[in-house]
């Protein structure tokens, strides 16, 4: 019996009434055919087919499954030990093959993999034998060391052409030493056909990591400007001065960068930051053609989208954005930092570089779902993958369907980067808003399109509790089908930017209330010198929905500081259609993680079932003396 069917019958058997769907977890795929892979190992859950060859040293390669990574290290207990690891992939056919390349995912923590780890070939080595006994070609990687914070980058693609036409196996191999032991950590391991793709050319590159470089500061409002950092080897503007925040408006500007000889260019950079209200307005990207000198005001202006944000001090690559627009041109690149006397945030930032070629995200070039998973901090792209199933974050936390089956979810797709061996955690969750979009692609009526490959433009946000794309534009299919968005109505909208507007505040337990705080909207938290026990409720005006046929409605919001668990119970959402003397449960689509200040969109919250009423939602919030999240919601709105 097939997977999908067994899992179909067990929920079946607990009474959900859901024998038309397939809930697959981690271990669970679908067997699909992807004629462009070759071979791939996600290290997920074990080591695969690989072997693991231990020629100096006790440390080995380990799988770890709660992780979902291979790596090994040559530090232990704080002493740096001397190791020679191999990692060894089964064979590899290429005999029918033109054309191959390689790519996986990685981690080299106090280290440099171009001395300390490197990708080999063998087209006669055996299982049997250490990997002196066969002939290996290293290939040319263009990987560079890790900033030393564990964030998995992309090797970028390897070509594999000059084997083709041979059976190989692919080695990873590891060293250390007694003086300097790295950590090396794999995953998402890679053949498929086609070339490689060509390295892009460096333009422009500056690392800040040393002074300002070639980069001048222009202040324009306030005290503090952008500043070396030596204890960070970064850049840093900040409006934070001893305990005060300060209201500043800084630019970081680059020298000259000249793309007059290139068709299309693209910049990225490392930057990391906390305490901001919205690091998308307070923390930009701007680029001129007509600047000389001083002030910025003496240029004209225009905003890059960033497509990835830090949620720490934890640096991040942006990813790469998009300079199309202005090759053939003579250009200024700024980084432009504000504050307030009440949000002032810090930003660290690094790495500047500018390269010829075609940014990721842009039509002629989406991100793939691996990407894509990767920005999820409210740029927008475009993003490429297969259809490959829903998620169904009503029937609990974890409902991911890897099928195209009966079931009545239609606000989302799932895509990934391959429909073989697709696993739940590698996808990405598109939301559907209602109109055009969701009538041609949602799989409740369009059960053609499962298995397609979809280009969709929208912006990178968790969605569905997952890596997501939310509030798409429009899209094509793989079959040439295209299509835009069907322009939605506001039809109530309160955005707590100024105060609470007219929704008030109920305390059922506790002395604390819901109260506004500028940059973040209306906040609660049972915290008072220790944690409270509190129940309160926002509630809304009476909403008059009398007119409509049918509605919807979405907030961002982001909870910190409490029990991630127990997020689903403390903070949820309820209408009533009797002026508060009954309430009724409404189910937020999208969670945010808990842990940080990361505000998430809630996803469409469908409410038909009150459309031709009156209604007031409120949001309740309850803590305990053992635990007191931190609730912030903004920008809510209801639509039609």
């Amino acid at each position: 019996m097939k997977k999908t069917k067994l899992y179909s019958w067990m929920l079946f058997g607990l009474g959900l009434a859901l024998t038309a769907c397939s809930n697959l977890d981690e271990s669970a795929f679908v067997q699909q055919t992807d004629e462009s892979i070759i071979y791939s190992e996600p290290f997920a859950t074990t080591k695969g087919k690989f072997i693991a060859k231990s020629v100096l040293g006790e440390q080995t390669w380990t799988q770890d499954p709660s992780r979902g990574y291979i790596g090994i290290t040559g530090y232990v207990n704080s002493v740096n030990q001397a190791n020679e690891d191999w990692l060894v992939s089964p064979v590899i056919d290429l005999t029918s093959i033109a054309a191959a390349n390689l790519s996986f995912d990685y981690v080299m923590h106090r280290g440099n993999f171009s001395t300390d780890a490197s990708v080999w070939v063998s087209e006669n080595y055996s299982n049997d034998s250490l990997p002196a006994s066969a002939t290996w070609v290293e290939l040319k990687t263009n990987i560079i060391s890790d900033p030393g914070n564990y964030v998995f980058s992309n090797s970028g693609e390897l070509s594999l052409t000059a084997f083709a036409g041979e059976k190989i196996r692919v080695a990873i191999r590891f060293l250390s030493s007694a003086t300097n032991s790295g950590t090396l950590e794999l995953k998402n391991f890679l053949v498929k056909k086609g070339e490689a793709a060509i390295e892009e050319k460096v333009l422009f590159s500056d690392y800040l990591a040393s002074s300002i470089g070639t980069f001048t500061q222009q202040s324009v409002t306030g005290a503090q400007i952008w500043a070396f950092s030596g204890s960070y080897s970064c850049m840093v503007a900040s409006g934070y001065a001893n305990g005060v925040r300060n209201a500043n408006e800084d630019w970081l500007i680059s020298p000259e960068i000249d793309l007059t000889n290139v068709t299309s260019a693209y910049c990225s950079f490392e930057h990391s930051g906390q305490y901001f209200g919205n690091a998308t307005s307070e923390a930009t990207l701007w680029v001129s053609d007509n600047y000389s000198a001083g002030l910025p005001s003496t240029a004209t202006w225009t905003q890059v989208t960033i497509l990835n944000y830090f949620t720490s001090f934890t640096f991040v690559s942006t990813g790469k954005l998009d300079l199309n627009s202005f090759a053939g041109k003579k250009i200024h690149v700024a980084m432009k930092y504000i504050s307030t006397t009440a949000v002032a945030g810090t930003w660290e930032l690094r790495n500047f570089k500018v390269y010829e070629g075609q940014a990721g995200g842009a039509e002629a070039k989406p991100l793939t779902i691996s990407e894509a998973s990767m920005y999820q901090s409210g740029g927008t792209a475009w993003v490429q993958g297969y259809i490959v199933g829903y998620s169904w974050p009503y029937l609990s936390q974890y409902a991911y369907y890897l099928s195209a089956d009966t079931c009545t979810q239609k606000v989302n797709v799932l895509l990934a980067d391959t429909n073989q061996n697709v696993y739940s955690s590698k996808c990405l969750s598109v939301q559907l808003p209602r109109g055009a979009i969701r009538n041609n692609l949602s799989l409740v009526s369009n059960k053609g399109v499962f298995g397609k490959k979809l280009k969709i433009f929208g912006t990178l946000s968790t969605n569905t509790g997952i890596a997501g794309l939310i509030s798409p534009t429009k899209y094509t299919l793989s079959d040439g089908t295209s299509g835009t968005a069907t322009p939605l109505t506001t039809y109530f909208s309160e955005t707590f930017a100024a105060n609470l507007g007219a929704f008030t505040q109920t305390s059922v337990v506790g002395a604390q209330t819901w109260k506004w705080s500028s940059g973040f909207g209306a906040t609660m938290s049972g915290f008072s010198g220790g944690n409270i026990a509190n129940e309160d409720w926002l509630i809304s005006p009476t909403i008059d929905l009398t007119t409509l046929s049918s509605a919807a409605m979405s907030f961002d919001h982001t909870i910190n500081k409490g029990v991630v668990a127990n997020m689903k119970s403390e903070q949820t959402l309820w209408v009533s259609t009797d002026d508060g003397a009954t309430w009724k449960s409404l189910s937020i689509a999208t969670f945010p993680a808990g842990n940080n200040w990361t505000f998430v969109n809630s996803g469409e919250i469908d409410l038909d079932a009150y459309a031709g009423k009156k209604i007031k939602l409120a949001f309740k919030y309850i803590c305990t003396t053992s635990s007191s999240a931190t609730w912030e919601i903004k920008n809510l709105k209801i639509y039609y």
